[in-house]
Formats: C-alpha cells, structure tokens, sequence
C-alpha cells in the first residue's frame, strides 16, 4: 500500500512595507494570510520580518562579497523558497518606501 502524496505547498512570502508593530499594512497581510489559508488548501502565508535587516551596505558583506550578515542570509533564503510574494506597502510622502533596500538585498548576486 502506497503512503498517499502529499498536497503540494505553496508558499507565499509576505513583506510588510512599513516596520511599525501597528501598522494597517501590517494587519492587511495578516488578514490575507487568514483568508487565504482557509479557503486555499496547501497555501501557506509565511510573514517575512524585515525590521531587523541593515540598510544595503556593501561593507557588511562577507567572505570576500560570497555572503552577507545573517539576517539578510535568512531574508534571502525565505525569498528564495517563496512561490509568490504578497507586498503591503504604504506610501510615504508621494514617493516610494525604503521596501526597495528589501529587494537591493534579495536581488544583489553574491560574487
């Protein structure tokens, strides 16, 4: 007798724009990944936590620019086993939030 196949999962990285514990954004993607939980089976919304990771710094990086500080290692690994991503993002000032450091990191090749 075969073991049945597991559900396949799908994993959606959400990104919250705006680090405030508070923020609507914040509660917009919580709300999401509930909704989308229940009603989408094998769907997984993992909350990815950007208020620790430094600004782009090309100083931090390590092994000669073949790694960057730990928590910009986890960022990346989290982007890099995402499915899909939900961005939540305000606007500050008619312009763009500091989200794109965010992605300066996630894109950046190591050398």
């Amino acid at each position: 007798m075969e073991a049945p196949a597991a559900k396949p999962v799908i994993r959606v990285a959400a990104i919250c724009g705006s680090i405030r514990k508070a923020s609507w954004h914040r509660g917009l993607i919580r709300a999401a990944a509930e909704l989308c939980e229940e009603s989408i089976p094998g769907l997984r919304v993992d909350d990815v936590d950007v208020a620790g990771l430094p600004m782009l710094n090309t100083d931090l990086e390590t092994d000669g620019g073949r790694g960057f500080p730990p928590a910009v290692e986890a960022f990346r690994a989290k982007v890099r086993d995402a499915d899909c991503f939900l961005f939540a993002s305000p606007e500050y000032n008619y312009s763009i939030t500091s989200t794109h450091f965010w992605f300066n990191y996630s894109l950046r090749p190591k050398k």
